[in-house]
């Protein structure tokens, strides 16, 4: 399920774990003019929608960890918050497709899921590189003459 107008500015309240993409597909979402409200998990999005502020739709990770998967999250939501659409997503080409169409529609859409696709996935390959392990070297060892 896709937003069905890209014009509408709406309120998104986006529930990923990893926040290399949720920053990025967030920012992607504001450049659109769109609010974004970020959370990490489905307890905090059950937080938000409890406390109050407007949202249109929820985008949520299906593979959220544990009991508050996506899953979980959006029959809570059809069942507490009827009037709010929920859009689960599962892959990370699925999330850049998903935020890149509600800014556009159509081929401007695939192109810019590309380049946001190409980004994130810098952003993750750098994130892995930097928490690498050092690699182990050998102790010196010290070579003496015996006499």
């Amino acid at each position: 399920m896709a937003p069905s107008n890209s014009s509408k500015k709406l309120t998104v309240l986006l529930v990923e774990a990893d926040v290399i993409v949720r920053f990025a597909l967030a920012q992607h979402l504001r450049t659109c003019a769109h609010t974004v409200i970020e959370v990490v998990s489905g307890t905090e999005a059950r937080a938000v929608l409890l406390a109050g502020p407007a949202v249109d739709v929820v985008l949520a990770d299906a593979q959220l960890a544990g009991d508050d998967n996506g899953f979980a999250l959006a029959q809570w939501v059809r069942r507490h918050r009827k009037s709010i659409d929920v859009i689960l997503t599962g892959t990370l080409a699925h999330k850049v497709q998903v935020a890149c169409e509600f800014c556009v529609e159509g081929d401007r859409a695939d192109h810019d899921a590309q380049g946001l696709t190409s980004s994130i996935q810098a952003m993750l390959a750098e994130r892995k590189r930097r928490m690498r392990p050092a690699p182990k070297t050998a102790p010196a060892t010290s070579k003496r003459k015996r006499n």
